[in-house]
């Protein structure tokens, strides 16, 4: 026994060593200390399993090279049909990116299973036990008000080690990259470009040259796409005259990173495009104009407010902050919502290094004038309120312009094309010298 006690003091004392030991190593290595954390949480909670249950460690080394080779098979296939959804390729080193948040997933849950899960479960059948019976004794009764207040603990619980896993699945996504011709997406003649951030990201791109024109228009996706799934965008400008520059934010398409932070650190993105288009496209970008959607619109925003070299901004379907929309889809919530979505903000905020409280539009949104702006939303917007968009064309100062359009979250110029681009065109008219 005591042989085996310290074999099990020296596995908990690796285990509480590891990550501060590795930290500082595989930070030099990594975009942000949040995809640190993500890189450290399997080995750290596989070492807590495999320390704490002997079932664990009786599991034949075989059985987990099986689980791994089966596990690489399935996730490959699933991205492979992502890629080919969204009309762009897999990219090898995302496999196992996200082999290591399922693998992270399944080890948290099988520490759930054996600690948060377990807590008060053998009361808790017990109170069902007596509950069923037509008399009890006082202090039966009592131990089964205690039991009944094992499930809200244990709800709480859940809630603070699930959550962050949830959410940095979120922030650390995967990519899809575009397609290896720029071709397939489009017959418009598009240019290959780079440029690189203030932080060191490298951020993948696409110029479209118009003709004789001297006023480039800077496009931003959304979260969770990239600039072959908008390039259908720069069709609102082809043969109006204006130039057209779309990139991958960080962490998306082809550009690098793994962290999204839905329009924190996206305002450099933005500001390293502006400055590329003033560095290398003078004569193309004598103005600058931006078209943002969703997370590209609280980026570009953001970054207008302190840029004035953004002469006028469209911002489709933008939200007006990262609190108002955690609390409102939290509002659904019994009790618990409003808290729900301070843990939600808390998580991202952990995550991404950077509060979310922070993540807000409307002053930006104010702070724009004189310079035009537009807002657009889609009618049948289940991700952002239209209440959102309220509140954001209350803040707006003038010159600015608002249409409340049809169609879903980010997909009003599909849904009704000639209509967007007239109204986009009108408010670049206005602004141009």
């Amino acid at each position: 026994m005591g042989a085996q006690r310290q074999r099990r003091l020296t596995w908990a004392a690796a285990i509480g060593m590891a990550p501060a030991i590795l930290f500082p190593f595989l930070n030099r290595y990594t975009a942000h200390p949040g995809e640190t954390v993500m890189l450290l949480m399997p080995p750290v909670l596989g070492s807590l399993l495999w320390w704490g249950w002997r079932r664990v460690r009786k599991i034949p080394w075989w059985h987990y090279a099986l689980y791994g080779l089966v596990l690489t098979v399935v996730v490959a296939a699933a991205e492979s049909f992502a890629a080919y959804m969204a009309g762009g390729r897999v990219l090898v080193r995302e496999i196992f990116w996200a082999l290591y948040f399922i693998v992270a997933w399944r080890l948290a849950w099988a520490v759930w299973v054996r600690t948060v899960g377990r807590l008060g479960e053998p009361r808790r059948r017990w109170a069902r036990r007596i509950r069923r019976r037509k008399t009890a004794a006082p202090s039966q009764r009592r131990w089964v008000a205690a039991a009944a207040c094992n499930a809200p603990a244990r709800v709480f619980l859940t809630i603070f080690l699930f959550v962050p896993l949830v959410i940095g699945s979120l922030v650390h996504r995967f990519k899809i990259g575009n397609s290896p011709d720029i071709r397939t997406h489009s017959a418009l003649p598009l240019e290959d470009v780079s440029f690189v951030t203030d932080d060191g990201l490298k951020l993948s791109g696409w110029f479209l040259r118009e003709p004789s024109s001297n006023i480039t228009v800077v496009i931003c996706h959304g979260a969770g796409a990239n600039k072959g799934n908008f390039v259908d965008f720069m069709r609102v400008f082809e043969g109006s005259g204006y130039n057209s520059l779309i990139f991958d934010f960080r962490g998306h398409g082809e550009s690098q990173g793994h962290t999204s932070t839905f329009g924190l650190l996206e305002v450099r993105d933005v500001k390293a495009a502006v400055d590329w288009l003033k560095r290398t496209r003078p004569t193309e970008a004598q103005q600058v104009f931006g078209l943002g959607s969703s997370m590209g619109a609280m980026a570009l925003v953001r970054a207008a407010a302190r840029d004035p070299r953004i002469e006028a901004v469209v911002l489709d379907s933008c939200f007006a902050g990262a609190p108002q929309l955690a609390r409102d889809h939290a509002r659904g919530i019994p009790v618990l919502g409003r808290v729900f979505a301070e843990i939600v903000l808390a998580s991202l905020s952990l995550h991404a290094g950077h509060s979310f409280w922070q993540l807000q539009a409307g002053p930006a949104v104010g702070a724009l004038a004189p310079r035009p702006v537009l807002l657009i939303h889609g009618e049948q917007d289940t991700l952002i309120p239209i209440e959102q968009f309220q509140m954001l064309c209350q803040q707006a100062r003038e010159p600015k312009s608002e249409w409340l359009g049809p169609g879903p979250h980010s997909n009003i110029m599909t849904t009704d094309f000639y209509e967007y681009r007239r109204r986009v065109i009108s408010l670049l008219e206005a602004a141009r010298r």
